[in-house]
């Protein structure tokens, strides 16, 4: 991505899309309106905001610039949609007091990619507990450490899982799926993937964006 003027310090003038590894800013194919911020090892993917389209498009925008980054880079950081910062300066004081720990992050997340799992479970017994999805043993498998894995149960009845994964193991993730389908048949499972790995980026910012100050995360809890 070649880079261009940084816009004015017009309030809301700068949305953050994804960090990157700042050896790896060529490879991120040029979008119009976006450009990129350098410091140090890391870069920040970032371009005006879309105030005048309808929220959907916007997150559709956002989704598509995000996920162009995750098909190149190494690893990325992404950030919620809305995380605006006040001004070019803003968003450069950001990046430099918080460039160690992003740094850290795109080294945890290099060469990996975030799945995800949800199945529908048959209700419990009377006096029996919910059992947990046959077959995740083999999908937890893929992700051993339980700081890879982001895991709830939704409504009663609904596991849903997030699982940080190799790039090298999503063909494994999905033979995993259709295992589980295929050995209980009366069990809806769905997958999906592979995402950028937003539920495995919760360290808050400072100083703190216009929005929610932590790149996007999915709020689920170990089961």
């Amino acid at each position: 991505m070649r880079p261009s003027p940084l816009p004015s310090a017009a309030p809301g003038s700068i949305r953050l899309y994804a960090v990157i590894p700042a050896a790896e800013v060529s490879l991120v194919r040029a979008r119009h309106g976006l450009s990129h911020l350098a410091v140090g090892r890391i870069a920040a993917i970032f371009g005006p905001p879309l105030i005048r389209i309808e929220p959907t498009r916007a997150a559709l925008w956002h989704d598509r610039v995000v996920g162009s980054a995750l098909a190149v880079c190494s690893a990325v950081v992404p950030f919620r949609l809305g995380t605006d910062f006040a001004s070019a300066a803003e968003l450069r004081k950001m990046m430099r007091l918080n460039a160690r720990r992003l740094a850290e992050q795109l080294a945890r997340l290099r060469g990996r990619v975030e799945m995800g799992l949800k199945v529908r479970l048959p209700p419990p017994r009377a006096g029996t507990a919910l059992w947990l999805p046959d077959g995740l043993d083999r999908v937890r498998a893929l992700a051993p450490e339980t700081a890879d894995r982001c895991e709830r149960l939704r409504d009663g009845n609904v596991f849903e899982g997030c699982y940080l994964i190799s790039r090298g193991a999503v063909d494994d993730f999905w033979r995993a799926v259709e295992t589980m389908r295929r050995d209980a048949p009366g069990q809806p499972v769905l997958g999906s993937g592979p995402w950028a790995p937003y539920s495995f980026c919760d360290s808050p910012l400072q100083p703190s964006p216009k929005s929610r100050p932590s790149p996007l995360q999915k709020t689920t809890a170990p089961v």
